[in-house]
């Protein structure tokens, strides 16, 4: 789920001479901060504050904004649905920075955040399904403390080398590091230490429901079967899942949270705040007709790797264009599919789903090509915000156009 590695290993330079407004430097990539930190001394406590800037933006390059304040926002959002969670998203993504810079990381990598965002969602998802572990008001404990540092450290690794492994099809790793260590995690470790046990209580468990449904039930990651079949279709609670597919993208479930984490994200780009949310949205329409289960469309959990899918493939890997749109559309609905699809072979092991359907579908979408014309597909130069693209791409073609007519 990362912007660009898309994100690329340079920041951009700013185009043109005048100086930019200060609220608009802090507006899309938040150049203020980095322009800022830039000039301080990597020999100085000017570093932590620089590592600092990375974790936040790790936070925010989860769903493909790469802005200090929207990382904030997100984290602001992860403490109002649940500060466990949050801790264990800080905790990790700090321990995969400091892993990154000891392992000599590109440095751009490490500041833009795209390091970190692998090991952001290793902590907040762990958080949710392994600790043996909230007895009541308590988070988790040691051992889940543990498990959770560790995924972190583990992450920045799998994620340089998944980097370095899809350099060769020109594709981001996203978030095939997070997949891996969890997948690994739940599958090796003792039944007793996650939620996954079958005695685990309705009272510790999460309200992150990962796992797709199974004739109509749904596997709660606390090990019993949510048999919901009766709940009517109501359009209003369509509406609020594909708002609470935000926050279950961080394995948290809250409408606040999702609302604070959109502000955030609008702050880097309005235009990936509404892909994020058409997507969440059509993929919700279209769980529908795939399950009879409502109350797992309802808690956001049919949206959130569709919204991954159209952020990345309508606005963030692609310049947006209406091919990119229609293309992000086609992938929506092949994500909901294999959400389904992949609950099927996971569920009956007690495995969640994770952001797989997103990986596989925007793996295979974003290695689509278009002929020429002004409106095609054309693969995003480097990281700067949708609607700087856009805009790049619609002068560059109009230049075009002018220099035929002159010819």
């Amino acid at each position: 789920m990362g912007s660009k590695e898309r994100r690329t290993n340079s920041f951009p330079a700013i185009d043109g001479t005048k100086k930019a407004n200060p609220l608009f430097e802090i507006l899309g990539e938040c150049r203020l901060v980095h322009h800022f930190l830039e000039k301080k001394s990597d020999r100085s406590l000017w570093l932590v504050i620089k590592l600092l800037d990375g974790i936040l933006r790790g936070f925010s390059q989860v769903v493909f904004a790469n802005n200090t304040i929207s990382g904030i926002f997100v984290i602001i959002g992860l403490a109002v649905a649940d500060i466990w969670v949050c801790a264990a998203g800080l905790l990790a993504a700090t321990l995969a920075t400091v892993t990154a810079s000891v392992f000599n990381q590109p440095w751009s990598s490490i500041s833009n955040g795209l390091v970190t965002y692998n090991g952001v969602l290793v902590g907040t998802v762990t958080a949710s399904i392994c600790p043996p572990i909230v007895a009541a008001t308590h988070g988790p404990t040691y051992l889940s403390w543990c498990l959770i540092g560790f995924g972190g450290v583990m992450s920045t690794l799998v994620t340089s080398g998944m980097a370095n492994l899809c350099k060769g099809v020109s594709l981001p790793p996203m978030t095939v590091p997070f997949n891996l260590i969890d997948l690994l995690m739940f599958i090796c470790l003792p039944s007793s230490l996650t939620h996954l046990a079958t005695f685990a209580t309705a009272d510790n468990a999460t309200t992150l429901e990962l796992a797709a449904s199974i004739n109509d039930s749904v596997l709660n990651l606390n090990g019993t079967l949510l048999v919901d079949s009766t709940v009517s279709l109501d359009w209003i609670m369509v509406l609020r899942g594909s708002l609470l597919s935000m926050g279950q993208v961080y394995a948290a479930e809250s409408v606040v949270c999702s609302i604070i984490m959109y502000i955030g994200i609008t702050i880097f780009s309005p235009m990936l705040s509404i892909a994020l949310f058409t997507g969440s949205l059509l993929a919700s329409v279209c769980a529908l007709g795939l399950t009879e289960n409502y109350a797992a469309i309802y808690s956001g959990l049919w949206g959130y790797n569709s919204a991954l899918t159209a952020g990345a493939i309508a606005v963030t890997f692609y310049v947006p264009t209406i091919l990119s749109a229609f293309n992000a559309a086609m992938a929506v609905v092949f994500t909901a599919a294999a959400q389904r699809a992949f609950g099927l072979v996971l569920a009956p092991a007690g495995l969640p789903i994770l952001t797989i359907p997103f990986v596989v579908t925007s793996s295979m979408f974003l290695a689509v090509t278009s002929g020429t014309g002004r409106e095609r597909l054309v693969k995003a130069p480097d990281g700067r915000p949708p609607e700087y693209q856009r805009r790049r791409f619609t002068r560059s073609a109009s230049a075009i156009q002018i220099e035929a007519c002159d010819v």
